[in-house]
């Protein structure tokens, strides 16, 4: 008898832990689900600030280089009109064809 008793405990006792376990199941994948969604989120966002980073890298860039132009362009026409002032200063004509450029 005692043997019946300890059996149906048993039943019991396992059908209660096959419930429990498909509570905790279903809770681990809400919580694995709402886990990678955050993830997800969180991904796209990163997505976006690496992608306007690279924009203001860019841009950056794009500045520099064209500074870095306007300087050199800057020191030729410098240098183009420093020798036209020394050859004025001189004495002598600069002519390109002919047009007299000083």
């Amino acid at each position: 008898m005692s043997s019946i008793i300890s059996s149906l405990t048993d039943l019991v006792k396992s059908v209660f832990e096959v419930i429990w376990s498909f509570f905790t199941t279903a809770g681990h994948l809400a919580q694995r689900t709402l886990g990678f969604m955050l993830h997800i989120f969180e991904a796209a966002i990163n997505v976006g600030i690496e992608f306007l980073k690279g924009l203001v890298e860019l841009a950056g860039g794009i500045v520099q280089f064209v500074l870095g132009n306007i300087l050199i362009l800057g020191i030729i026409v410098a240098a183009f009109f420093g020798y036209l002032q020394y050859q004025r200063k001189q004495g002598n004509t600069v002519r390109v064809g002919n047009k007299k450029l000083n």
